[in-house]
């Protein structure tokens, strides 16, 4: 009988990888099945339970933990291991009602926003400041819950309560369709989404899974780069009610522009490292000071994998 591992999701906008990742059948070629669970689920009801089960042992992995390592080496716990990044570029999408034509348009706006976290709302502002607004000039207004409305982002601008709002894909096409328009936002290198996270404890005890593990991840992400009929279908099947759409064409375009984001490597930048450091935990003088940004990552594990030559092995074939 296959192992289960169990891995928790920060936010359902990590689920078009995850979820190719539990039922593409790359994890039973491993000897394991994998549990996702979200956020905001019964076994994880707020965020705050993602460190606390993963120290307890009651889960395997997080996936999307950016910040809350750096205050945990703080303040002396040191067990938090980010193993892989699965993307390096920043893919939440700014969609705007049809009257605003650039950021400077923006200037005195409601944006709307899911999450008052700062690799989602942090990176917004960060953006909007490098393009010349001014803090004040602009309202970011995170909504933490639609209660299972995950269109109401867009339909809060079409309804003309917002100006503006971040979301992520498929909904960009969503609002597409009802008349919206994507802004045009600079790049950003980010550790965003699919980050890996487990502890130093369970690696001890596990250094076989952990490999496993990472080999079936890189396949999750070639298999969602090069079968993107199956892809879509897997999307299709395992997301629509979620996400309150069914029509293909919104998978077709998740698995498109995902496929491009995913990293064949999922090593993280250098710059994308810095970017989440500073966002947060590096304006804590105590964090700044004693914590570097390289500290919690370990890429050991990946790059045993990497010069093996498994990742070019597998897309050579």
């Amino acid at each position: 009988m296959a192992r289960t591992i169990a891995l928790l999701a920060s936010d359902p906008s990590h689920l078009p990888l995850l979820t190719v990742f539990k039922e593409s059948g790359v994890t039973q070629k491993y000897g394991f099945e994998i549990e996702v669970d979200v956020v905001g689920g019964a076994k994880a009801p707020t965020m705050a339970h993602r460190t606390r089960l993963l120290l307890a042992g009651e889960i395997d992995f997080v996936s999307g933990v950016h910040h809350e390592t750096y205050r945990a080496r703080a303040r002396g716990e040191k067990r938090f291991v980010y193993l892989a990044q699965t993307q390096n570029n920043w893919d939440d999408r700014l969609l705007v009602s049809p009257e605003i034509t650039s950021i400077q348009d923006l200037k005195g706006k409601r944006i709307l926003c899911h999450l008052k976290v700062p690799c989602i709302s942090g990176n917004l502002t960060a953006i909007l400041e490098s393009c010349g607004l001014k803090r004040e000039e602009f309202e970011i207004y995170p909504i933490e819950t639609m209660s299972g409305n995950l269109l109401a982002y867009v339909d809060r601008v079409v309804a003309g309560e917002a100006s503006a709002t971040l979301v992520d894909m498929p909904f960009d096409l969503y609002g597409k369709k009802k008349g919206l328009k994507i802004l045009g936002l600079p790049e950003r290198p980010v550790i965003h989404n699919t980050t890996i996270l487990t502890t130093t404890d369970y690696i001890k005890n596990n250094e076989d899974t952990v490999t496993v593990f990472l080999k079936a991840l890189i396949e999750a992400i070639h298999f969602f780069k090069t079968r993107p009929d199956e892809v879509v279908g897997i999307l299709r099947r395992n997301l629509a009610k979620r996400f309150g759409l069914d029509d293909e064409e919104y998978y077709v375009h998740l698995q498109r522009e995902w496929a491009n984001l995913l990293l064949r490597k999922p090593y993280p930048l250098a710059a994308a490292i810095q970017n989440v450091f500073d966002l947060d935990a590096g304006k804590d003088s105590k964090v700044h000071n004693d914590v570097s940004p390289l500290e919690p990552w370990d890429l050991h594990y990946l790059r045993v994998i990497d010069d093996s030559g498994f990742i070019d092995k597998l897309y050579a074939a």
